[in-house]
């Protein structure tokens, strides 16, 4: 499965009933997220992926969508 699809099954499965989003939505706007919520995120991308997520890059720009959380993921597994 490829990161995009991946995030958007674990988004999917931990999002409020009825919540639904596309690739572009502010997933804490559309309330998908919240601080739980984005810490279960994290510990995801850190298991799936094997990468550490540095509190310097707990940012909104990296986790504010689905094409967000994609792009932050392959730019750090290219590194």
């Amino acid at each position: 499965m490829d990161i995009r699809s991946a995030v958007r099954v674990f988004l999917k499965d931990k999002a409020p009933k009825g919540v639904g989003f596309t690739d572009s939505d502010n997933l804490l706007m559309k309330g998908v997220i919240d601080s739980l919520r984005m810490l279960d995120m994290i510990n995801f991308l850190e298991s799936q992926y094997r990468l550490k997520v540095d509190e310097d890059e707990l940012m909104p720009e990296n986790f504010e969508s689905v094409s967000a959380i994609t792009r932050f993921v392959e730019e750090r597994i290219k590194t």
